[in-house]
């Protein structure tokens, strides 16, 4: 297992490539492919996530799940929980579909996943300005 990077602007520069691919394939392709947009901006949110849990002084698991990242970051400041429940929609809308087939999501699911990883974005953007200088 490659070893996860400890540099805030890696993660966010990974996290940037994410939300440009998820938001090039919903505004380019029809029928749209929900479930991999979805799975992007779960990435973003994760990557940007796991970027300022490192400013904060916190070694970022080696997990997906973003309640958990989110959690992690509210012990250094409380304000994260105004985008805990952002990170629990985009965590089952992302996940679960990618890998139960018996899931689609729909269209709007997916608006749904990518506003709501803006508003994790935007969140940190004001937050911890930092990750994006």
């Amino acid at each position: 297992m490659a070893k996860q990077t400890n540099k805030p602007e890696d993660w966010r520069i990974l996290a940037e490539r994410d939300v440009a691919v998820a938001e090039h394939l919903a505004a380019t392709m029809v029928p749209s492919p929900t479930e991999i947009i979805a799975f992007h901006c779960q990435q973003a949110a994760e990557k940007y996530l796991k970027g300022a849990l490192v400013i904060l002084g916190e070694d970022p698991p080696y997990i997906h799940d973003l309640d958990i990242l989110c959690s992690l970051a509210i012990k250094h400041r409380s304000s994260f929980v105004s985008i805990s429940s952002s990170c629990t929609i985009i965590n089952y809308f992302s996940v679960q579909p990618r890998y139960d087939r018996g899931i689609s999501l729909s269209e709007a699911d997916m608006r749904l996943v990518l506003d709501q990883s803006k508003t994790i974005r935007n969140f940190l953007q004001s937050e911890i300005p930092e990750l994006f200088q």
